[in-house]
């Protein structure tokens, strides 16, 4: 029997298929291929191990019929796994999750990715109330921040890999935990443990610093590159949140309850979100459930999940029947590679858009640190006030990661339309370096035009109000890092985890070298020196999305050839 697959290459059950596309080389998907099993009546069934389709002349609907083979036989012969490779001509849906369960994968996500950058804001109006409780200078309370960030930057990219090897699931719950510990132990340290306070931080920051990597990583497991943006921007509202009500939730927690409300305020919420993340969070790593189709190992599965399949066992058994259990053909668990966060940054493309978003961020993340110190010094606001200040940035971040993720979907599908198919299909046409980069301008402009401004708003006493738009202005430019994200994972498929924890690297160690400096800085030059200096900083940085535009196809196409040139040789060596 002949059966055609997407290259139209004929086979002979028992065996391996290769679907090769010279230009593919350097593209991998996360998924090892089919398996088929011919039946006792004759009829091939498919066991899907991931994303890699066996394409057959039957409609791509999973309900239909299998085809039926002329000879019967009642041997199972497995077929060897395929190379892993894309998939060019499938007409199957990249996932079988839902919209429904790909909106609730996202809003669990979203809700857990809170907990990152809200742990570290939510501190920052609280800095001079913990300054006097602990008999330490601003600076030195500062340093919890820094430590925060040092930590925020290095446990994602072991725990974002992790999670791209063992499932999205597990570790979820594992980094919850950890975070839910250690809100406990900073809600009851003593005043007199200054060291004790900087290593709660730093295991407060390794149990929440992760979510956001995993979540990202969920998010490129059901959602397919033209959709990617919406998506991600609608998980970015979760994270987002931090900056926007962070610091207001911290200066009303502060000057009502004192500052070891914050921390118990941030245990009672990961509660809220760790029980409905426990019960409902499907498994969606597609080298363990391929497109959602597989069904997950015990340890990966819900228990609404488990419930449900003990519940058909018992009508089952009430009715007398007899269940078949079928065997399904599991794709091999990934290898656990620490280090592949690390090194994704070896691609120069994707380092220069790292570093370039990183400096945004450091300027970001700095002001972010200083604002409070220049309210109190400028305005003589009181820590509620100063929380209040916050709100306009961060609304203007959560609608700047919105209006970034339809940009990023609308600029993906004019290009596809353009050139006939997606960047998997026709990577030789499709120019993804300029159709994501693009989203990068308007953002960068408005951002560092309002970062000025806002410093010498600050440095002038500008009106409230004034510094105020502004700073909403500033958060509406911070669509960067969206950006950032989806062109790494568009050129690293199946390996969301660690392309977000990789750009998580970069950009906290970038984030933590301004916040140990700011202070000093700011109070040497004042605010609006201090902003000029940082946007000058990222003005130098703009070169490197041009450099990428120009020579990221070019330097794609000289590493796939050294590879092509590679395996001929061991190829070539193996025949000797």
């Amino acid at each position: 029997m002949n059966t055609n697959t997407t290259n139209n290459a004929s086979f002979v059950p028992g065996e391996a298929i290769e679907e090769y596309d010279s230009s593919q080389s350097e593209v991998e998907e996360d998924i090892e291929g089919e398996r088929s099993t011919r039946l006792p009546n004759g009829d091939i069934q498919g066991h899907h191990e991931g994303n890699s389709i066996l394409n057959t002349n039957q409609p791509s609907d999973s309900n239909l019929t299998p085809t039926t083979a002329t000879t019967t036989t009642t041997t199972t012969i497995p077929f060897p796994p395929i190379r892993s490779t894309i998939t060019t001509n499938s007409n199957k849906p990249y996932s079988s999750f839902s919209k429904s369960t790909k909106i609730l994968i996202v809003i669990l996500g979203g809700l857990a990715g809170i907990f990152s950058p809200i742990s570290s804001n939510i501190f920052v109006p609280a800095i001079p109330t913990l300054s006097l409780a602990f008999k330490k200078t601003e600076n030195q309370i500062s340093q919890a921040v820094t430590i925060y960030l040092i930590f925020q930057a290095i446990t994602p990219s072991f725990l974002g890999s992790l999670s791209d090897s063992y499932g999205r699931r597990p570790i979820y719950l594992i980094t919850l935990i950890i975070y839910l510990g250690s809100n406990i132990g900073l809600a009851l340290c003593s005043t007199n443990s200054y060291w004790l306070l900087l290593f709660l931080r730093a295991l407060q920051s390794t149990g929440g610093s992760a979510v956001i990597s995993i979540g990202y990583g969920c998010v490129t497991d059901v959602a397919e590159p033209r959709e990617r943006g919406k998506y991600a921007a609608a998980f970015q509202v979760g994270a987002m949140s931090g900056p926007a009500f962070g610091p207001l939730l911290g200066g009303v927690l502060t000057q009502t309850l004192g500052w070891r409300s914050i921390f118990w305020f941030l245990t009672i919420a990961t509660c809220v979100v760790l029980i409905p993340l426990i019960l409902f969070l499907p498994e969606t790593l597609r080298s363990l459930v391929g497109d959602g189709s597989i069904p997950p190992p015990p340890l990966n599965t819900s228990p609404i999940i488990l419930l449900q399949q003990r519940k058909m066992r018992r009508d089952l058994a009430e009715k007398g029947e007899i269940e078949v259990e079928e065997t399904i053909e599991k794709p091999p668990r990934k290898p656990y590679q620490p280090l592949s966060a690390f090194m994704i940054l070896l691609t120069p493309e994707i380092f220069l858009i790292f570093i370039f978003a990183s400096l945004l961020y450091l300027e970001f993340y700095s002001i972010l640190t200083v604002y409070s110190t220049a309210l109190k010094d400028t305005y003589k606001l009181s820590e509620l006030q100063i929380g209040l200040c916050y709100l306009p940035s961060g609304i203007g971040t959560i609608i700047s990661a919105q209006l970034n993720g339809r940009q990023l979907d609308f600029w993906y599908q004019k290009e596809e339309k353009k050139v006939g198919g997606d960047y998997r299909k026709k990577p030789e046409e499709f120019d993804i370096e300029y159709t994501r980069i693009r989203c990068l301008a308007p953002f960068v402009m408005m951002f560092l035009a309002s970062v000025t401004s806002l410093g010498w708003c600050l440095q002038v006493k500008a009106p409230l109000p004034a510094t105020l738009v502004v700073n909403f202005f500033m958060g509406l430019g911070t669509g960067t890092i969206g950006t950032a994200t989806v062109y790494g994972q568009d050129l690293k498929p199946g390996k969301g985890g660690a392309v977000s924890a990789s750009l998580n690297l970069v950009r906290c160690i970038f984030g933590a070298i301004g916040v140990a400096a700011i202070q000093s800085i700011y109070n040497a030059i004042g605010a609006g020196w201090t902003f000029v200096l940082l946007s000058g900083i990222c003005i130098l940085g703009i070169p490197m999305p041009f450099i990428v535009i120009k020579k990221g196809k070019s330097w794609r196409k000289r590493r796939e050839d050294k590879a092509a040139e590679k395996e001929r040789i061991k190829k070539e060596s193996s025949r000797v």
